[in-house]
């Protein structure tokens, strides 16, 4: 007999920080909570009373995702008593799913007043902790996860979230380090045990951190390389940051907000061929042709190349971007300004055509 079956969602989806910005604006998010823990209790079979049937409807509702209507049976259980521990468990599950997790923590509050070494009830009152900004609150309930016995990369890598919240850069580590031992395939631990380095200003282990990731796990992909990037920018490495970001956008050759910021580090570094290159290579993959083409023509506008920059301000309009008529307008100004009216009109009367 099922005490809870859970299909339901992740709690929330998250990265690094939680609410801050990854260091490179097209990285992934890293941090995610786990669905809501199943949970299967077998009973001494006992006559059906009536609290054997709230307490057994309540979860075939809650099965067919029919959580309100379950709510009540749960209730009613509750009321009863014979399931008591156990209906506050699956009551706080089913308010989860309707996203009420205020009332959800009361449930679990209560739960491990009821059954003081209910781990799973620990972890997942320490997940709604974290939710809620309480870090601390947080921290103790995960610990008496720990203390009952459980020790999941989960655990760990919460208790390191909670701690790079309250700037405890040690504790942090040593709980990254600790998820990452039981489970190195955990990316989002891996980017968070690099912001420790980061944050510590050492950039070399943040490098070296992430060096391992693609060494040690497949979950490594193109964002690895994305923030090996970044680190290597703010250690004034520009050859080794370029070299990251090509790498990166071998793995992810659709990723156009990184083929773009590549694209800018080319003009940056005076290499305005590779530039047109990778914007060029960006255009075959059929995505975000507008926003390529317009940058496209304001690398030709910078070097003078104005029939091209022209064609291509005009392909950025076509597609949606509104900035691709500046553009183009701002080539007919450079010939009108030259003296070249002939031509200037027919660059203008193509805008009015947008053709």
């Amino acid at each position: 007999m099922k005490c809870l079956s859970q299909k339901g969602t992740s709690l929330r989806d998250c990265h690094s920080r939680l609410d801050r910005e990854s260091p490179v604006p097209f990285a992934k998010k890293r941090f995610r909570l786990p669905t809501v823990y199943f949970l299967l209790l077998f009973f001494l079979a006992l006559p059906l009373h009536a609290a054997d049937d709230f307490f057994f409807k309540a979860n075939e509702l809650y099965d067919q995702g029919r959580y309100k209507e379950s709510v009540k049976y749960y209730r009613a259980a509750i009321d009863d008593g014979r399931y008591e521990p156990f209906a506050w468990f699956n009551l706080g599950n089913a308010l989860v799913q309707l996203g009420k997790k205020e009332v959800a923590m009361v449930a679990y509050k209560r739960t491990v007043e009821l059954l003081p070494d209910f781990v799973k009830a620990w972890m997942l009152l320490g997940d709604l902790y974290y939710l809620a900004e309480s870090p601390g609150d947080a921290i103790a309930a995960y610990n008496r996860a720990i203390e009952l016995g459980t020790e999941t990369d989960h655990i760990h890598f919460a208790l390191a979230e909670c701690y790079m919240k309250g700037s405890d850069w040690t504790l942090a580590q040593k709980h990254f380090e600790r998820a990452l031992a039981l489970n190195p395939d955990r990316m989002d631990a891996w980017y968070g045990l690099a912001e420790v380095y980061e944050k510590l200003g050492d950039y070399e282990y943040a490098v070296k951190t992430l060096k391992n990731a693609l060494q040690m796990t497949a979950t490594a992909g193109a964002d690895v390389h994305y923030t090996l990037s970044y680190y290597y920018r703010s250690m004034d490495s520009t050859r080794l940051a370029l070299n990251e970001m090509e790498n990166g956008i071998m793995m992810d050759p659709e990723n156009v907000s990184a083929r773009r910021y590549l694209a800018q580090m080319y003009v940056k570094n005076e290499s305005p061929w590779m530039a047109i290159f990778t914007l060029e290579e960006g255009l075959r993959h059929k995505k975000g042709i507008a926003d390529l083409n317009l940058d496209l023509g304001q690398i030709y506008f910078t070097q003078k190349r104005y029939d091209e920059a022209f064609e291509c301000y005009m392909k950025a309009w076509r597609a949606g971007n509104s900035q691709g008529r500046i553009g183009a307008e701002n080539v007919g100004h450079i010939f009108s300004n030259a003296g070249d009216t002939e031509k200037a009109e027919a660059l203008y009367a193509r805008i009015r055509d947008k053709k």
